[in-house]
């Protein structure tokens, strides 16, 4: 177990926790796509255009961070947009919608698999709606790891994040360039969420 990290037992006679689904477009799941980077921007696009058209649109999240460089003639400085991660978009809805929706009218792309169901990645609206919330307020606590998630369940136990904003998620402490992060499943994804010491962690296992 690792050092630092405030682990609370479980009340063996605590009630069970009861998962409540909901059926809302709002609560769906979503899916991931990988896009070029340079061809993104044209997908927004087409996205919008279906929208004023009246077609139904799975929502979307591509986030973006803001680079400031200084103009080539040294007066003044310009403002840069790209894609957090090259080519992530993320879609929202049951995998059945999503697939079809492409088929319509992005039929060069296509859902990506979790690499542990090898079947198109379905990521619950509860972990989705936390690390866009991060995203979008403190995306240099986020990074995207090469590795598939199950790669990190060797020699670490799976703990249940108790408090803060990412509370009821699970995942593995890892140290990464010297500080503890919390690695967690994103669709087969590995991603590792930073400044977490101060969260309640149980054991999940």
């Amino acid at each position: 177990m690792p050092k630092g990290i405030n682990i609370i037992e479980a009340d063996e006679n605590s009630a069970p926790r009861v998962e409540v689904v909901s059926k809302s477009k709002e609560e769906a799941p979503w899916g991931y796509l990988f896009i070029r980077h340079y061809l993104v921007q044209s997908f927004e696009k087409k996205l919008k255009t279906l929208r004023a058209e009246g077609e139904h649109v799975p929502n979307s999240f591509i986030h973006r961070t803001t680079d400031y460089k200084r103009k080539p003639n040294g007066k003044g400085v310009m403002k840069t947009e790209k894609p957090t991660i090259s080519g992530l978009v993320f879609l929202q809805g049951e995998t059945e919608q999503l697939t079809s929706f492409l088929e319509d009218y992005f039929p060069s792309y296509h859902l990506v698999n979790n690499c542990s169901t090898k079947v198109p990645a379905s990521i619950k609206h509860s972990i989705m709606k936390p690390f866009m919330r991060v995203m979008e307020t403190e995306p240099e606590r986020v990074t995207f790891l090469r590795d598939p998630f199950l790669k990190f369940a060797k020699d670490h136990v799976k703990l249940r994040v108790l408090t803060g904003p990412f509370q009821g998620q699970e995942g593995y402490i890892i140290r990464i360039l010297r500080d503890r992060h919390l690695v967690m499943d994103l669709g087969g994804y590995a991603v590792a969420i930073s400044h977490v010491h101060n969260e309640n962690f149980e054991v999940a296992e």
